[in-house]
């Protein structure tokens, strides 16, 4: 073989690929390499969620088999694998806040509240840890946090619930000039044909002494179902609050003698009957039973500041008098002929100076001597009465 021919041979360039075709096939290689770790990567993320899934569902059940030591433990390995899920942190707070470890529940709570501070859940729960400690302020913070928040499911209804809550919380703490505007708006916001509702508000609105929002409630009930025991106890307990004692005993007068006889219901229904018995103004009166009735009263009013003079050892007979049971007593020995029977019965406009008396006697011995019982305080509900029908 000649040189040249060597040559030539020796001069040609090594076969291999274009770089063109190198460059797509490592771009094919790591795209596959790329999409074989996702998946793989995807696959253990499913995994592990599916795992603390089902660490929180057996939390749950243990939860609501009052098995709350190992809720907490499912409710922490649920975390361990998926520890960003809020739906777990807000059920392990409320697990702590269950076995009384409020301190480390509000730790989760407040971290949640701070990146949802609307969550009508999150204030709730702060709430009723902040309820069993000391400051006011704070719950009724988080309560009002709770009834303005935000709620996925029923929002009218829970924050009708939560509402109730802190009315029921403030009234228990004896905060009642707080409790009162809650309970009116309360009231305001209870559906007029929601029976059950209607009967919660009435109830509050009679703890926090306003009878005739709980009286005007009560009726609502009555009039879709007018012998509802509940409903008649509380028109009644108003009625005689708002010293309507006539209407206050057709109610009571409705009510099961068990139920009549029991509580509030009791000493209210016992006081409408005796300020009905002892009183002289009801339309319908003859005469003679006008003034036996007047009578009969000045009689107890006299018996009522002798016994209070006694018990405060005051003299009655003092000249001149000075106290104001001393003047009661000398007003009565002055003009005690002309309220007899007989004069009451043939002059009935005297009718309302002896009555006037009466109820000046029962008002005196109650500021010297304290609150009159039986027949005696049924005289002095009846004056109060008669004042406001009066101005």
């Amino acid at each position: 073989m000649s040189s040249t021919s060597h040559n030539t041979l020796t001069d040609k360039a090594p076969v291999g690929y274009p770089r063109e075709i190198v460059f797509v096939l490592c771009f094919i290689a790591l795209f596959i390499l790329v999409v074989v770790t996702a998946f793989f990567s995807r696959m253990y993320h499913k995994k592990v969620h599916t795992l603390a899934d089902a660490l929180f569902a057996q939390g749950e059940l243990d939860m609501q088999l009052g098995n709350i030591s190992a809720a907490l433990t499912d409710y922490r390995n649920a975390i361990a694998y998926n520890p960003y899920n809020t739906r777990f942190q807000f059920a392990l707070a409320k697990g702590l806040a269950a076995s009384g470890r409020g301190d480390e529940a509000r730790a989760y709570l407040l971290n949640l509240l701070s990146e949802s501070p609307g969550s009508g859940e999150v204030n709730l729960a702060l709430a009723r840890i902040a309820a069993k400690g000391k400051s006011i302020s704070d719950t009724v913070r988080y309560y009002q946090g709770a009834i303005y928040g935000e709620w996925t499911g029923d929002p009218i209804g829970m924050r009708w619930q939560v509402r109730r809550e802190l009315c029921e919380y403030l009234l228990d703490h004896s905060a009642v000039n707080q409790a009162t505007p809650e309970v009116i708006a309360l009231a305001d916001n209870t559906p007029p044909a929601d029976a059950v509702r209607l009967k919660i508000a009435g109830q509050l609105l009679l703890r926090t002494q306003q009878w005739a929002r709980a009286h005007e409630i009560y009726h609502k009930v009555l009039d879709v179902d007018r012998d509802d025991q509940e409903a008649l106890a509380g028109a009644g307990v108003s009625a005689f609050e708002l010293r309507q004692y006539a209407e206050a005993l057709q109610d009571f007068d409705r009510l099961p003698v068990e139920q009549r006889d029991s509580g509030d219901v009791a000493s209210a229904f016992d006081m409408s009957r005796r300020v009905l018995a002892v009183d002289p103004f009801l339309s319908g009166l003859s005469a003679e039973v006008r003034a036996q009735r007047a009578v009969a009263a000045l009689s107890l009013a006299q018996t009522r500041f002798e016994t209070c003079a006694r018990q405060d050892g005051e003299s009655l007979q003092e000249t001149p008098p000075r106290t104001d049971l001393q003047k009661l007593a000398a007003q009565l020995q002055a003009t005690q002929s002309d309220w007899n029977l007989r004069n009451l019965e043939r002059f009935p406009e005297r009718l309302d100076a002896a009555m006037g008396f009466v109820f000046n006697v029962e008002n005196a011995a109650t500021a010297a001597c304290g609150e009159a019982q039986n027949d005696d305080r049924a005289l002095w509900l009846l004056g109060h009465s008669r004042s406001m029908v009066n101005r």
